[in-house]
């Protein structure tokens, strides 16, 4: 099972697939959602002492080299967890603080530092509520919603041809990050010839529940991309 298929949007689909061919596998990019950015004119000048809040790396390869972002990179920006820090500070943020990994943590974060204000970049599909948790501890939030992910049209390529080659005594292994990819996953396949074909690696059991019944679904011990390929190599 050296063949591993990726479902998630680029340019991440791609960064990954490079890490994995360090790794020996033989990554197939076909990522099932895409993004686009949304309300970058609204993105707001705030004061001195605010903060800036990020949930995914998404949001910021979203607004980077807007206009918007110049007034709020110069802010403290804390990230729900390592990949996205990493995001905003190659984006040029020079205050980064990275959470573990999920909303309660980051929460954890800000109300530790207990900033001015907070300006949360989101999706504009999106779970729990951050700005709601902040207001409810005294910290004044706005949710600015700059990018919104959707289901590519058709199956990709990659993964028409990548089903077609296989077979069944060496299935495709496929990781999933996110539950809307696995959504948009399962549409694609609809008309497709998988069963017995795809090993499943689902982020999260949120991510994975979908899946279920489609094949072997594993999922990773914490909700981190380290996790997911740990459990990859573990596994096959």
């Amino acid at each position: 099972m050296s063949r591993v298929l990726l479902t998630r949007p680029e340019p991440a689909a791609s960064r990954t697939a490079r890490d994995l061919i360090r790794r020996g596998y033989l990554p197939v990019v076909a990522p099932m959602m895409r993004m686009r950015a949304i309300g970058l004119a609204g993105l707001p000048a705030v004061p001195a002492g605010s903060a800036v809040a990020v949930t995914s790396a998404r949001a910021i390869e979203a607004v980077a080299g807007s206009p918007g972002w110049e007034r709020l990179r110069g802010l403290s920006v804390f990230a729900v967890g390592g990949a996205t820090g990493a995001a905003a500070r190659d984006a040029g943020a020079a205050q980064v603080e990275a959470a573990g990994g999920d909303l309660g943590s980051l929460c954890d974060h800000l109300l530790r530092a207990r900033p001015g204000a907070v300006i949360y970049l989101a999706g504009r599909q999106r779970s729990g509520d951050l700005c709601a948790i902040l207001q409810t501890n005294g910290i004044p939030c706005e949710t600015h919603e700059v990018y919104d992910m959707e289901a590519v049209p058709e199956p990709p390529v990659a993964l028409v041809s990548a089903l077609a080659a296989c077979d069944p005594a060496d299935p495709l292994a496929v990781l999933v990050y996110s539950r809307r990819s696995a959504e948009a996953l399962i549409a694609g396949l609809a008309e497709l010839d998988f069963r017995g074909r795809l090993v499943f690696f689902a982020l999260s059991e949120q991510v994975a529940q979908p899946l279920r019944g489609l094949g072997p679904c594993h999922v990773a011990d914490e909700p981190s991309e380290a996790a997911l390929i740990a459990l990859l190599e573990k596994t096959c």
